[in-house]
């Protein structure tokens, strides 16, 4: 039996607390984290750390290293969360240099390279690292673990192992570890949920499609997905822990509807009550009206549309296969079943031009929309949107920590045709045009008395950064 310590890095200051968006700031226990434990727990002591959680954590984290002294430590981090992960591990490893240490997740798959020449990691986990750690206590050596980069102990020489093959049967997955967090501590705004704690799940993995602006190597472009009845039982499950709301994380959910049609229908069979929404978006092109029928049936109050842009071209530059007209379709549909709809744009893709961003702008005011929100589009490694720019000569920063969405101050890098003064005033600008039209407000504020929501409404108003 091994100890591990997982470590959450602290991201919501750096990428919601300090931008105009902090009011719809997320909360949630870390799902990775939750996934990877859930391997482990049968036959390891496991423990989570959320150092989101905790101000000042240095000696926290450091009293609980010593008390649990864990075999390794393992870490998770997105492309913006990476700084505060790599100061994290050599934080530790100058305490404690004995202890081995993991790092996953996206921005170590797509900058392995980078991170093999960090002396902290002693090993680096590349792609779906479900599967990884068990490999890592179980075998003779390393060598023999595919999709991983790990450092000799002796000679220090960097080895690069094999890949490690996708997951076919995503029904095999243990449920993830939630009982290892303590779950009053995250609450949601109510702009994006009914009740607290929300819990994300994960019913499906890759997405067939390839927006240029998207990472998929972490789980590829061969969709793959858990059963109708695996799903609902892990809601199930995730209700049993502690949840009142869950959160579908997928990538792109309904890209096989008649499977979320079954799965809002074993909701329905079950009689399980509870909100949920479909926060991440889905596609505009793979919905229909019978599917929002039953999922606001099945409890589902509101979902996302991962819109983009307002300009047809530009959609079709960023290879997004879609089409305006499916977009007012789909925003209509889910209106008309009652669900409440979350509109996500984006400035400065690739053809971007002034004209295009003011379309953008004006195609969100013209939706009926509940929520839209606007960022910024940031070529993240990986994509090919980072590909272009780069062989460009246009990255001016790998600062990975201003890689923000919300940040239109420092520019990490420089637009084909747009200056970032111009793509930061336009992402200003459609906040005011759509929240202060007083069409807008008005419905905003009949909706308010309606749903109990008009004080968090005039709240959120004050606390943002208009």
């Amino acid at each position: 039996m091994s100890k591990i310590l997982f470590i959450n890095p602290p991201w919501r200051e750096n990428i919601y607390l300090t931008t105009n968006v902090k009011v719809g700031a997320p909360s949630y226990p870390n799902l990775t984290l939750a996934t990877l434990a859930g391997h482990l727990t049968n036959n390891h002591q496991v423990k989570i750390i959320d150092l989101d959680l905790i101000d000042n954590y240095r000696q926290i984290l450091l009293d609980l290293i010593k008390s649990f002294n864990p075999d390794l430590i393992a870490i998770s981090a997105k492309t913006p969360e990476y700084p505060a992960a790599l100061k994290i591990i050599k934080f530790i490893k100058n305490a404690y240099p004995a202890i081995s240490t993991i790092i996953g997740g996206v921005h170590a798959t797509s900058c392995y390279s980078d991170l093999a020449k960090e002396n902290c990691f002693n090993i680096i986990s590349i792609g779906e690292g479900d599967y990884v750690i068990p490999d890592i206590l179980s075998a003779k050596s390393l060598s023999e673990i595919k999709g991983i980069i790990y450092k000799d102990s002796l000679s220090q020489k960097t080895n690069y192992n094999q890949s490690r093959p996708l997951i076919d049967n995503l029904d095999l997955l243990p449920y993830p570890a939630w009982h290892l967090f303590d779950l009053k501590k995250y609450k949601n705004s109510r702009l994006s949920s009914r009740k607290n704690p929300v819990g994300h799940i994960e019913t499906s993995r890759g997405c067939s499609y390839n927006c240029n602006f998207c990472n998929k190597l972490t789980f590829g472009t061969v969709y793959r997905t858990k059963s109708p009845a695996r799903v609902v039982n892990e809601m199930e499950y995730m209700l049993s822990c502690g949840f009142k709301e869950i959160h579908i994380a997928d990538d792109s959910f309904t890209q096989n509807i008649e499977r979320a049609k079954k799965i809002c229908l074993e909701i329905i069979k079950r009689k399980l009550k509870f909100p949920w929404s479909l926060i991440n978006g889905i596609r505009v092109d793979k919905v229909d009206e019978e599917f929002f029928k039953l999922a606001k049936r099945a409890g589902c109050w509101q979902t996302g549309f991962g819109i983009e842009t307002g300009d047809q071209q530009i959609l079709d530059t960023i290879n997004k296969k879609t089409t305006l007209e499916q977009v007012e379709k789909a925003v209509r549909l889910a209106n008309k079943a009652g669900i409440n709809t979350f509109g996500f744009f984006v400035f400065g893709l690739l053809g971007e031009t002034k004209t295009s961003l003011q379309k953008t702008i004006d195609f969100a005011k013209k939706l009926p929309l509940t929520i839209a929100k606007f960022d910024i589009c940031i070529p993240y490694p990986g994509t090919s949107y980072f590909k272009c720019l780069e062989s460009q000569n246009l990255i001016i920063s790998k600062d990975w920590s201003k890689y923000n969405v919300h940040e239109i101050d420092e520019p990490v890098y420089q637009h084909p045709q747009l200056s970032w003064p111009i793509i930061g005033s336009y992402y200003k600008k459609a906040f005011k045009e759509f929240y202060f039209r007083p069409g807008y407000i008005l419905k905003r504020f009949i909706r308010g008395l309606k749903t109990g929501d008009l004080f968090y409404d005039i709240k959120y108003l004050f606390m943002s950064k208009w």
